[in-house]
């Protein structure tokens, strides 16, 4: 009997340890704001709050020690509209690879630093139900010379950044929590060298060198 109540106070104590632990996964769910500055000469489809300022955030973060987590993360910036009779959809991804400190200042409040190397990359892409000029259209913009292409094709570019933040999170339960982020986002990027068809071509501009940065996320832990 004795055996059998040891081994049922040491199953109740891992139990509870666990299940009110701190989770060692954190998933992530929000958006965010920023202020780039974009290419939309025509014919570019005029663009909006959400394609301009408008950050979508997803990613998920380990806690490898007690105050430090690593993680992966991207946010969005969407465009969408239309060339001549085609579609047109860009998407600007920022991609972090993240080193991330946290303390707590109560027992539901985390204040938290992140330093993390960015690997960006960005799409246009046009597609249309017939043989079109709307990729000329475009391309012209940017100063470049006709090409010819199928009715769908996408142009992509990729460019190393870098980004720091200071966060603070508040937790409504040891799974469920929302942080506030304030930081910057670095980039090297450049309008040369985007590639179409296998084809070196020019870009949009866009001035995202050193942009502030404010997300909003939901948190949740495992």
């Amino acid at each position: 009997m004795n055996d059998f109540k040891s081994k049922f106070i040491l199953s109740a104590f891992l139990f509870l340890a666990v299940a009110f632990s701190q989770p060692k996964f954190n998933f992530i769910l929000g958006t965010g704001y920023y202020n780039p500055k974009i290419e939309t000469s025509d014919p570019i489809p005029k663009i909006g709050f959400v394609g301009k300022n408008l950050l979508l955030n997803w990613g998920m973060r380990y806690q490898i020690y007690p105050n430090v987590r690593i993680g992966y993360a991207q946010s969005h910036s969407l465009h969408f509209g239309t060339i001549g009779g085609s579609r047109y959809r860009r998407n600007i991804s920022y991609r972090a690879f993240s080193f991330e400190t946290f303390y707590y200042l109560k027992e539901k409040m985390e204040l938290n630093f992140t330093l993390s190397p960015m690997l960006n990359k960005g799409s246009i892409t046009i597609t249309a139900e017939a043989p079109t000029d709307d990729w000329d259209s475009l391309l012209s913009t940017y100063g470049n010379s006709s090409v010819n292409l199928k009715t769908g094709s996408s142009m992509t570019k990729s460019w190393l950044g870098f980004s720091s933040h200071v966060g603070f999170r508040y937790y409504f339960s040891r799974l469920l929590s929302v942080e506030g982020k304030l930081g910057y986002f670095m980039s090297s990027y450049s309008e040369k060298n985007w590639k179409l068809e296998g084809e070196k071509v020019t870009g949009p501009l866009m001035e995202i060198g050193r942009l502030p940065v404010l997300q909003v996320n939901l948190v949740v832990g495992i």
